[in-house]
């Protein structure tokens, strides 16, 4: 996949904000449904789960992505 360097910049940097923001959301998860509501938290566990391995796949996209281009194949 060839990408240009705005595009493995900007999918690096939604996959940086992706992560952070679905990690504080997990903290607070932990700290407050888990402890509060069990049955509401584990509804929103898979969400959780699902949109961490969205931003990993986004940052793993844009870091391969500059790697490519720093190696001068894209």
């Amino acid at each position: 996949m060839k990408l240009s360097r705005l595009t493995s910049n900007l999918l690096l940097a939604c996959g940086i904000i992706t992560l952070f923001s679905w990690t504080t959301r997990a903290y607070t998860w932990y700290a407050n449904d888990l402890q509060a509501d069990p049955y509401l938290a584990l509804l929103h566990f898979p969400i959780i789960g699902i949109f961490l391995l969205i931003g990993a796949y986004l940052t793993y996209l844009g870091v391969s992505g500059r790697r490519a281009l720093r190696q001068g194949r894209g």
